[in-house]
């Protein structure tokens, strides 16, 4: 077993003539690279851009014309490509993984709508959401993509 004492340092790192500056983070193809090894500021980062490619079709998701598995194929197509993106090199925590499905429930209950029983409306549940979507997540989606 190999012990690691001789660590270097996070400091400017020197190549020949080249000085390369230590920084604390860094964005790179869109996602926000640390050295705390956090994919926390990524993932709301992320979940932000896909709030805004929600609200930017809009319009089509609140259309009574478009069928609710258009809708969310809609999602699908357009927002968790967004918020998925460049997440083949997350470390997913639980925490990190309930953020990104509280996200994605609040789109789906934006699709499916309430649910009216014994003339009282109320909001669909986490389960009910589940079995419409038949655990095809996007927690699960990210995983299999690191696949």
């Amino acid at each position: 077993m190999q012990t690691y004492e001789h660590r270097r340092n996070a400091g400017d790192l020197q190549i020949g003539n080249k000085t390369f500056e230590a920084v604390q983070s860094f964005q790179y193809l869109g996602n926000i690279i640390g050295n705390t090894n956090s994919n926390n500021k990524c993932i709301k980062e992320r979940i932000i851009m896909g709030n805004k490619a929600y609200y930017a079709n809009r319009q089509l998701v609140n259309s009574s014309l478009i069928s609710r598995n258009s809708k969310v194929q809609i999602y699908r197509t357009l927002v968790c490509p967004v918020v998925s993106y460049g997440s083949e090199s997350w470390t997913l925590t639980m925490e990190e993984e309930r953020t990104l499905a509280v996200f994605e429930r609040k789109i789906l209950r934006k699709i499916y709508g309430p649910v009216n029983e014994n003339e009282l409306w109320r909001i669909r549940q986490n389960n009910e959401l589940e079995a419409i979507i038949k655990g095809e997540n996007i927690v699960r989606f990210i995983k299999c993509q690191r696949i």
